[in-house]
């Protein structure tokens, strides 16, 4: 076995334990909140915000574990047809992602429907650009290791294009946050309870928080996942993108919970459902029109 060999093999094996950290972080993070999703979602009645829960949920669970045993399978099925599957796979995840943080944003700003369609058409020349990039940057097709295992193999010049899609996200990504966080300053009075805490369960100081913890551990992750197109070699060109995509999924999954938990209106709700504290004042007024 010569050097190349040798190091096709290691990065290999350092491929499968991403794969592995991302299937265990899903469903390790399925079990955890499965108590709360239950309490939440199961006992009421379905309705948009609900159901897109669930594709969200249980769409990634299952294609993680798909694309698990596509790495190891023995199945007749060519080794590029699943390097295909996974590609795939990770784009349609994102997409869920992607769609869900663009409503929120739409409810945000009150159902601006310029703005929604100003969103949908970048996303649309963002999914152009990842899908023409992903499925014609093998030029050298996906090759079966002597292991049996099914590895995607990136010179310089495919993995640069193969980024295009992570980049893509994270601008957009950047775009959401930017957009929130400006609304939020629009609405001042309600950014000054977030920072003080004197109302943690508004809707609003709920998607700030978590989508501010959602953008600073995805932007990492990210950012790390685009170095790898560039700074690594073989099969870790891009092998953070599985894990990457479970971190988001298991982020947004959390934000759709707790937003379900302050509101039974779900995420597509666009009501504040502030508490607004009055107090009435009582005077006494004597007959000779005097106050007390």
């Amino acid at each position: 076995m010569s050097l190349t060999d040798i190091r096709i093999a290691i990065n290999g094996r350092q491929c499968n334990y991403w794969h592995m950290a991302a299937i265990s972080l899903l469903f390790y993070d399925h079990l955890l909140t499965f108590k709360t999703e239950s309490k939440c979602l199961w006992k009421r009645q379905l309705n948009s915000s609900t159901c897109l829960f669930f594709l969200h949920r249980y769409f990634n669970p299952i294609a993680m574990a798909i694309t698990f045993v596509s790495l190891f399978s023995n199945l007749p099925v060519s080794c590029k047809a699943w390097s295909n599957v996974r590609e795939g796979i990770l784009i349609v995840a994102q997409l869920i992602v992607t769609f869900i943080m663009t409503m929120r944003l739409y409810a945000l700003y009150g159902c601006n429907k310029r703005l929604l369609y100003l969103l949908f058409a970048i996303i649309a020349v963002f999914l152009c650009a990842a899908a023409i990039t992903t499925f014609t940057v093998h030029l050298t097709p996906p090759t079966a290791l002597p292991s049996g295992e099914c590895s995607t193999q990136l010179d310089f010049n495919n993995a640069s294009r193969a980024a295009v899609a992570w980049m893509s996200i994270f601008i957009y990504d950047v775009l959401i946050f930017g957009l929130a966080v400006h609304n939020a300053f629009k609405t001042r009075k309600e950014f000054r309870m977030f920072k003080t805490f004197e109302d943690p369960f508004s809707l609003r100081a709920i998607l700030l928080r978590d989508g501010a913890i959602y953008f600073g551990v995805i932007t990492m992750i990210n950012l790390a996942n685009i170095l790898s197109f560039y700074l690594l070699e073989d099969c870790m060109r891009g092998g953070l993108g599985p894990f990457a995509s479970s971190l988001s999924v298991t982020l947004v999954s959390r934000l759709m919970l707790n937003l379900h938990q302050a509101n039974d209106a779900g995420i597509c709700s666009t009501q504040p459902s502030l508490e607004v504290q009055t107090q009435i004042v009582f005077r006494r007024i004597s007959i000779d029109g005097h106050d007390d």
